[in-house]
Protein backbone atom coordinates (compact mmCIF):
# COMPACT_ATOMS: atom_id res chain seq x y z
CA UNK A 1 0.00 0.00 0.00
CA UNK A 2 2.99 2.38 0.46
CA UNK A 3 4.09 2.05 -2.60
CA UNK A 4 0.90 2.37 -4.45
CA UNK A 5 0.45 5.47 -2.11
CA UNK A 6 4.08 6.44 -3.60
CA UNK A 7 3.37 6.22 -6.88
CA UNK A 8 -0.30 7.24 -6.93
CA UNK A 9 -1.08 3.53 -8.31
CA UNK A 10 -4.01 1.52 -8.14
CA UNK A 11 -4.78 -2.18 -7.47
CA UNK A 12 -7.97 -4.30 -8.49
CA UNK A 13 -8.99 -8.54 -8.08
CA UNK A 14 -8.02 -10.45 -11.02
CA UNK A 15 -10.59 -13.72 -11.45
CA UNK A 16 -12.91 -12.37 -8.64
CA UNK A 17 -14.32 -15.70 -7.21
CA UNK A 18 -12.39 -17.94 -9.55
CA UNK A 19 -9.73 -19.73 -10.45
CA UNK A 20 -6.55 -19.03 -7.97
CA UNK A 21 -8.66 -16.40 -6.46
CA UNK A 22 -11.80 -18.06 -5.22
CA UNK A 23 -13.70 -16.67 -2.07
CA UNK A 24 -11.73 -13.22 -2.84
CA UNK A 25 -12.62 -10.53 -2.77
CA UNK A 26 -14.64 -11.52 -0.25
CA UNK A 27 -12.25 -12.92 2.21
CA UNK A 28 -10.69 -9.64 2.43
CA UNK A 29 -13.37 -7.33 2.14
CA UNK A 30 -13.19 -6.30 5.41
CA UNK A 31 -9.04 -5.41 5.29
CA UNK A 32 -8.08 -1.55 5.43
CA UNK A 33 -6.41 -1.82 2.29
CA UNK A 34 -9.41 -3.20 0.34
CA UNK A 35 -11.59 -0.21 2.00
CA UNK A 36 -8.84 2.26 0.73
CA UNK A 37 -9.14 4.32 -2.58
CA UNK A 38 -6.38 2.13 -4.47
CA UNK A 39 -8.36 -0.51 -4.00
CA UNK A 40 -10.59 0.15 -7.13
CA UNK A 41 -12.18 -3.40 -7.49
CA UNK A 42 -11.81 -5.84 -9.78
CA UNK A 43 -11.03 -7.72 -13.34
CA UNK A 44 -14.05 -8.34 -15.47
CA UNK A 45 -14.18 -11.49 -18.00
CA UNK A 46 -17.03 -13.25 -19.02
CA UNK A 47 -16.44 -16.52 -17.49
CA UNK A 48 -17.64 -19.17 -17.49
CA UNK A 49 -19.68 -18.49 -20.52
CA UNK A 50 -23.06 -18.89 -20.03
CA UNK A 51 -24.91 -18.58 -23.61
CA UNK A 52 -28.51 -19.05 -22.47
CA UNK A 53 -27.83 -15.61 -19.68
CA UNK A 54 -29.10 -12.31 -20.79
CA UNK A 55 -26.25 -10.65 -19.19
CA UNK A 56 -22.39 -11.48 -19.65
CA UNK A 57 -21.47 -12.80 -16.30
CA UNK A 58 -24.09 -11.55 -14.05
CA UNK A 59 -22.61 -13.00 -11.23
CA UNK A 60 -19.14 -13.69 -10.93
CA UNK A 61 -18.67 -10.27 -12.56
CA UNK A 62 -21.71 -8.24 -12.00
CA UNK A 63 -22.81 -9.80 -8.61
CA UNK A 64 -19.09 -9.23 -7.41
CA UNK A 65 -19.27 -5.51 -8.23
CA UNK A 66 -22.43 -5.29 -6.62
CA UNK A 67 -21.01 -7.24 -3.31
CA UNK A 68 -17.73 -4.75 -2.95
CA UNK A 69 -19.88 -1.36 -3.21
CA UNK A 70 -22.21 -2.79 -0.53
CA UNK A 71 -19.17 -3.53 1.60
CA UNK A 72 -17.06 -0.52 1.20
CA UNK A 73 -17.71 3.16 1.94
CA UNK A 74 -17.81 4.33 -1.69
CA UNK A 75 -18.83 2.67 -4.27
CA UNK A 76 -15.78 -0.42 -6.19
CA UNK A 77 -15.63 -1.05 -10.36
CA UNK A 78 -15.09 -3.78 -12.93
CA UNK A 79 -12.18 -3.40 -15.19
CA UNK A 80 -12.25 -5.09 -18.06
CA UNK A 81 -9.12 -7.52 -18.53
CA UNK A 82 -8.88 -10.43 -21.16
CA UNK A 83 -6.26 -13.24 -21.35
CA UNK A 84 -4.75 -13.79 -24.77
CA UNK A 85 -1.51 -16.18 -23.69
CA UNK A 86 0.11 -17.13 -27.22
CA UNK A 87 -1.36 -15.97 -30.08
CA UNK A 88 -1.42 -16.93 -33.67
CA UNK A 89 -1.45 -15.27 -36.63
CA UNK A 90 -5.24 -16.42 -37.48
CA UNK A 91 -6.40 -14.76 -33.86
CA UNK A 92 -8.70 -12.04 -34.09
CA UNK A 93 -7.85 -10.36 -30.27
CA UNK A 94 -9.80 -7.02 -31.08
CA UNK A 95 -13.60 -8.75 -31.75
CA UNK A 96 -12.90 -11.35 -28.63
CA UNK A 97 -11.80 -9.09 -25.44
CA UNK A 98 -14.26 -6.55 -23.58
CA UNK A 99 -12.74 -3.47 -22.92
CA UNK A 100 -12.82 -0.09 -20.86
CA UNK A 101 -13.42 2.97 -22.63
CA UNK A 102 -12.46 5.76 -20.08
CA UNK A 103 -13.75 9.53 -20.10
CA UNK A 104 -11.38 12.22 -20.32
CA UNK A 105 -11.15 15.87 -21.72
CA UNK A 106 -8.79 15.13 -24.03
CA UNK A 107 -6.04 12.93 -25.34
CA UNK A 108 -3.18 13.42 -22.19
CA UNK A 109 0.36 14.25 -23.60
CA UNK A 110 3.49 12.58 -23.22
CA UNK A 111 4.63 15.17 -20.35
CA UNK A 112 1.49 14.55 -17.94
CA UNK A 113 2.09 10.72 -17.67
CA UNK A 114 -0.67 8.46 -16.66
CA UNK A 115 -1.76 10.22 -14.03
CA UNK A 116 -5.04 11.54 -16.16
CA UNK A 117 -5.85 7.74 -16.80
CA UNK A 118 -5.18 6.75 -13.15
CA UNK A 119 -7.53 9.38 -12.02
CA UNK A 120 -10.32 8.58 -14.30
CA UNK A 121 -10.17 4.89 -13.10
CA UNK A 122 -10.20 5.92 -9.97
CA UNK A 123 -13.15 7.93 -10.02
CA UNK A 124 -15.29 5.27 -11.89
CA UNK A 125 -14.97 7.87 -15.10
CA UNK A 126 -14.86 5.20 -17.01
CA UNK A 127 -17.38 2.43 -18.64
CA UNK A 128 -17.00 -1.45 -20.15
CA UNK A 129 -17.73 -2.86 -23.38
CA UNK A 130 -17.77 -5.66 -25.48
CA UNK A 131 -17.74 -3.10 -28.22
CA UNK A 132 -21.26 -3.28 -30.04
CA UNK A 133 -22.98 -0.94 -27.22
CA UNK A 134 -21.02 2.47 -26.71
CA UNK A 135 -21.69 5.01 -24.48
CA UNK A 136 -21.10 8.67 -25.77
CA UNK A 137 -22.17 10.67 -22.36
CA UNK A 138 -24.01 9.06 -18.76
CA UNK A 139 -24.65 10.34 -15.39
CA UNK A 140 -26.69 11.41 -12.46
CA UNK A 141 -28.78 14.71 -13.36
CA UNK A 142 -30.44 16.04 -10.17
CA UNK A 143 -30.76 14.98 -6.39
CA UNK A 144 -32.63 13.37 -4.09
CA UNK A 145 -36.79 11.99 -5.33
CA UNK A 146 -35.87 14.07 -8.69
CA UNK A 147 -32.79 12.59 -9.39
CA UNK A 148 -32.55 10.98 -13.25
CA UNK A 149 -30.05 8.81 -14.71
CA UNK A 150 -29.32 9.83 -18.09
CA UNK A 151 -27.50 7.95 -20.67
CA UNK A 152 -26.35 8.67 -24.75
CA UNK A 153 -26.32 5.03 -25.65
CA UNK A 154 -25.35 3.95 -29.63
CA UNK A 155 -25.18 -0.10 -30.83
CA UNK A 156 -24.90 -1.95 -33.64
CA UNK A 157 -27.27 -4.92 -33.28
CA UNK A 158 -30.81 -4.75 -32.04
CA UNK A 159 -30.83 -3.69 -28.72
CA UNK A 160 -32.99 -6.22 -25.84
CA UNK A 161 -33.11 -3.91 -22.77
CA UNK A 162 -31.43 -1.64 -20.83
CA UNK A 163 -31.56 -2.03 -16.76
CA UNK A 164 -30.69 0.36 -13.99
CA UNK A 165 -29.08 -1.20 -10.84
CA UNK A 166 -29.12 0.62 -7.62
CA UNK A 167 -28.74 -0.37 -3.76
CA UNK A 168 -28.90 1.30 -0.22
CA UNK A 169 -25.52 -0.39 0.97
CA UNK A 170 -27.15 -3.73 1.51
CA UNK A 171 -29.41 -4.93 -0.85
CA UNK A 172 -29.61 -4.48 -4.89
CA UNK A 173 -32.76 -3.58 -6.55
CA UNK A 174 -32.88 -3.57 -10.63
CA UNK A 175 -35.45 -1.31 -13.24
CA UNK A 176 -35.64 -2.94 -16.40
CA UNK A 177 -36.32 -0.83 -19.25
CA UNK A 178 -37.63 -2.62 -22.22
CA UNK A 179 -35.65 -2.05 -25.61
CA UNK A 180 -36.81 -4.42 -28.43
CA UNK A 181 -38.76 -2.92 -30.44
CA UNK A 182 -35.25 -0.37 -31.07
CA UNK A 183 -33.50 -1.80 -34.36
CA UNK A 184 -30.01 -1.99 -35.66
CA UNK A 185 -27.27 0.95 -35.63
CA UNK A 186 -29.40 2.79 -33.49
CA UNK A 187 -28.65 5.59 -31.05
CA UNK A 188 -31.08 6.73 -28.04
CA UNK A 189 -30.73 8.94 -25.14
CA UNK A 190 -32.14 6.94 -21.70
CA UNK A 191 -33.99 8.91 -18.97
CA UNK A 192 -34.39 7.21 -16.40
CA UNK A 193 -36.31 9.04 -13.03
CA UNK A 194 -35.35 7.67 -9.79
CA UNK A 195 -35.59 8.20 -5.89
CA UNK A 196 -31.84 8.90 -4.66
CA UNK A 197 -33.34 9.41 -0.81
CA UNK A 198 -31.53 6.31 1.14
CA UNK A 199 -29.98 4.82 -1.64
CA UNK A 200 -25.95 4.34 -1.72
CA UNK A 201 -24.93 3.63 -5.23
CA UNK A 202 -26.28 2.96 -8.88
CA UNK A 203 -25.14 1.76 -12.08
CA UNK A 204 -26.88 1.37 -15.52
CA UNK A 205 -26.48 -1.00 -18.32
CA UNK A 206 -27.31 -1.74 -21.71
CA UNK A 207 -27.55 -5.54 -23.25
CA UNK A 208 -28.60 -6.22 -26.68
CA UNK A 209 -30.32 -8.85 -29.15
CA UNK A 210 -27.04 -11.51 -29.23
CA UNK A 211 -25.96 -11.13 -25.34
CA UNK A 212 -23.20 -8.38 -25.77
CA UNK A 213 -23.30 -5.41 -23.44
CA UNK A 214 -22.08 -2.14 -22.56
CA UNK A 215 -22.05 -1.16 -18.25
CA UNK A 216 -21.25 1.98 -16.00
CA UNK A 217 -19.46 1.35 -13.28
CA UNK A 218 -21.49 1.96 -9.78
CA UNK A 219 -21.78 6.08 -8.92
CA UNK A 220 -22.41 7.32 -5.37
CA UNK A 221 -25.97 8.92 -5.61
CA UNK A 222 -26.78 12.55 -3.45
Amino acid sequence: MQLLKDEDGLVWQAHPRSKGAAGYPDAIHTKDYFLSGRFIGASFEALPVELSEKRLCPGRCLGTMDDMSNWAPKPKFMIAEGDTYQKYPSDETYPQLAVNYVRLDRVPGFDQGWKPVVSALRNGDFFVTTGEVLFHNWGIEGTGSRSVYKADVEWTFPLEFAEMVWSDGSTEHRKIIPASEMPPFGRHQFRVPFDATGKKWVRFAVWDSAGDGAFTETAMVK
